[in-house]
């Protein structure tokens, strides 16, 4: 057997079993990002396993999965109670009543008030006044209610792992609650009652300051009671106190069969069932009556230590046991999340990568136990043993393995579902190269996988981006870029100019093949995105009248949110975008306005503000203006805080600007003008220095020196004080 450190297990899994039973615990962290467990998966455990064993299925980043921590402490049975008692009634209280007498905080007074008035044999209080207190069923359901509220108080108070008030005592229940329990389960004659007075003496016992009495009871009178989920829940009870008094064996033993016999409890049991020493695990073997037993504590053994080897200790005791199938889902799960991790460029290089890191133990043993066919759902085994087939590169026996599978399997439409998704990546993996032919093979296929997100359950989120980075790396290998980027967007194809115009051309086809209309269905980028995309980069490069045609082209109307043409002392983009604007540019209008004042300056006319509207215009479609929005596209796809290196030359540059500020300087008449001019030079030069160095505490830029040593004088100098702190601090320091 593996040598497995239980001390690590038992530090991973610290909190006491027994205030897990004993405390409606409340975990102030509980939450997490549940997406992402089946992210690298395409094998569903919900298709084969029982929706008990759920919890178990394999979670990498957390304990339980899809709820992380198990939360349900005081209201797992809530619906069974309400269900129980509603059935016992018959119909002498409705569903509404005995729920809120049952659980609900106005239950509390309500109980009061009804035991009260069945003591002094009184009519009920007016809102209860349909309600026969004189009915046995009736009477025998409030007096219950009275003893249950009383141990509540102890058994619901929430314990707050984070609140480290001493002072502040997990309530017990009293000796004589306990002994009122006990002496209402000796009287009751209904066998309805009697059980439930049981449970809850029970509880009373666990709940009260020596809860090893609840060990004895339960012992003293188990033999006298119905198997039932009352009967599993003080079991867990009796493992708690064991755990208490350090009987690690005897508590992972009784958890063990709590995890067996009572389905609704198997997280419980799981998460309170952790040996110290491995010594405890074969103490707790030892105990085990039958091999059903012993099976049960190999499974958890699987779930926290080595799937493995529990599958083959299991397998020994029982070929046809349940819990196999929980572990195989994790054993499969585990390798596959491990491999699809991986990521490729390359179809055979991936190939070969999957066939040298494969677990060829965990394959030998599915294959193995797949071909012999005595577990109790061999198309479960068939499946997977087909699966890691496809990994090791045996796509022939995979196929002979999912062909089993499907005589085997039971008719679900999510087992079909699962099959199909196996079957097509086995069909994947064995393809080389992509042609007429074999587009044709697998377009239904694919049709049918990408349609299948908004399936509950199934694991096809993997499939789906794999098998689009799978068939891009064919058509590169081939030398087809544009099918290559259809089924898997590369953020740099389009830097290339030769990639733009094949893309271009292919995307003003007359007619498509069903291949290229599916693929196309998968592309996120459209012939207007494309002549936007140029259209914005011509105009980084001052190309106007071009860039003017291409988003004309582009059919792109998108509004800019603040006047472009502003140049403001202190950039504020939000305060621009507020600002009431008499004309609304577009991307095209802003344009067209920019080649206008081109046109002015190119032939010298009013060269300074035109000259200072194009340097403001240039300046705001940076990182830095008030037109960011100009560069919003799904190419260039820059909408965030970080900026792409390679459009860094575009979008954090202000040279073009600052070049159309000294065009205006040169043409100023007064030094109101000037002192604008190198002011805005000077935001220039700031954002290329921080650009550069955000550290950066040198604020002694060529404008700041002569707004100082020139424009002191100028109203706009007195403006610049008082809204840049910038120029501010570099006074102050005396530079």
């Amino acid at each position: 057997m593996k040598k497995i450190s239980w001390k690590t297990l038992a530090v991973l899994f610290s909190i006491p079993a027994l205030a897990l039973i004993a405390y409606g615990v409340i975990y102030a962290c509980a939450g997490g990002d549940w997406e992402g467990y089946d992210y690298d998966s395409s094998f569903t455990p919900e298709v084969y396993v029982d929706e008990s064993y759920a919890p178990l299925f394999y979670a990498p980043n957390d304990i339980f999965y899809g709820i992380g921590f198990d939360a349900e402490y005081v209201g797992r049975f809530n619906d069974d109670i309400v269900a129980d008692w509603s059935t016992y009634l018959k119909g002498r209280l409705s569903t509404d009543e005995v729920s809120m007498l049952l659980l609900k905080e106005e239950g509390v007074t309500a109980v009061s008030q009804l035991y009260t008035a069945l003591q002094k044999k009184q009519q009920p209080p007016p809102a209860f006044s349909r309600i026969n207190l004189v009915d046995e069923r009736v009477k025998g359901f409030i007096i219950f209610l009275n003893l249950a509220k009383e141990i509540e108080n102890a058994s619901t108070t929430a314990y707050e792992w984070w609140d480290y008030d001493e002072s502040k005592k997990q309530p017990v229940v009293t000796p004589q609650t306990v002994a009122r329990a006990e002496q209402l389960y000796a009287g009751a004659k209904d066998e309805f009652l009697k059980n439930r007075y049981w449970f809850q003496a029970m509880k009373a016992n666990f709940y009260s300051a020596n809860k090893q009495n609840a060990t004895a009871f339960f012992e003293k009178t188990r033999n006298t009671v119905p198997q039932n989920t009352l009967y599993y829940r003080s079991m867990a009870y009796v493992a708690g106190v064991a755990y208490q008094q350090k009987q690690y064996a005897t508590s992972n033993y009784l958890y063990s069969v709590v995890f067996d016999k009572c389905p609704v409890l198997r997280t419980v049991a799981t998460y309170n069932f952790h040996p110290q020493e491995e010594a405890d695990f074969q103490a707790s073997l030892a105990m085990a009556k039958n091999a059903e037993e012993k099976a049960t504590l190999w499974s958890l053994f699987g779930y926290y230590a080595d799937e493995k080897e529990a599958i083959r200790q299991i397998y020994k005791l029982n070929p046809k046991s349940d819990h196999l199938d929980y572990l195989l889902t994790r054993l499969v799960n585990k390798e596959e999340i491990s491999l699809n991790s991986e990521g490729f460029t390359s179809a055979d290089e991936y190939r070969e990568h999957l066939k040298r890191q494969v677990d060829q133990q965990t394959l030998q043993l599915v294959t193995s136990l797949a071909k012999e066919g005595k577990t109790g759902k061999p198309y479960l085994w068939n499946l997977a043993a087909g699966y890691l087939s496809v990994f090791n590169g045996d796509n022939t026996q995979a196929t002979q393995y999912f062909s089993k599978a499907e005589k085997e399997a039971p008719p679900s439409d999510l087992a079909t579902a699962q099959l199909r998704i196996l079957r097509l990546i086995n069909t994947l993996h064995s393809t080389n190269r992509l042609d007429a032919a074999v587009e044709t093979r697998l377009l239904p296929e694919l049709e049918w996988l990408y349609k299948t997100g908004d399936q509950e359950t199934l694991r096809s989120m993997h499939v789906t981006s794999w098998s689009r980075r799978y068939l891009a790396s064919l058509y590169r290998h081939q030398g087809n870029v544009v099918q290559g980027e259809l089924f898997d967007r590369n953020r740099t194809y389009y830097r290339t100019a030769s990639n733009l115009e094949a893309m271009k051309a292919f995307l003003q086809k007359a007619n498509y093949t069903p291949w290229e209309k599916m693929a196309l269905s998968l592309y996120d980028v459209n012939l207007s995105n494309i002549y936007e995309y140029e259209a914005i980069m011509a105009a980084y490069e001052g190309k106007l009248e071009n860039a003017i045609a291409l988003m004309q082209k582009s059919g792109n109307t998108d509004q800019l949110p603040g006047n472009p043409f502003n140049g403001k002392i202190q950039d504020c983009h939000d305060c621009d975008h507020a600002a009431a604007q008499k004309v609304k540019y577009t991307k095209l209008s802003f344009l067209q306005k920019m080649k206008e004042m081109q046109t002015h300056v190119d032939k010298s006319e009013d060269i300074y503000n035109n000259s200072l509207l194009l340097g403001n215009a240039y300046y705001n479609m940076t990182y830095f203006g008030n037109a960011r929005a100009f560069y919003y596209n799904n190419i260039l796809d820059q909408y965030g805080i970080y900026i792409d290196d390679h459009y860094n030359p575009q979008l954090m540059t202000c040279t073009t600007a600052s070049r159309y500020y000294k065009m205006a300087l040169a043409a100023a008449t007064t030094d109101e003008q000037r002192a604008k001019c190198v002011y805005l030079m000077a935001k220039c030069e700031r954002n290329e220095k921080f650009k550069g160095d955000p550290e950066n505490e040198s604020l002694a830029w060529e404008g700041f020196k002569q707004l100082k040593t020139k424009y002191a004088h100028t109203k706009y100098y007195k403006e610049v004080i008082n809204e840049c702190s910038y120029f501010s601090i570099y006074l102050n320091r005396g530079h």
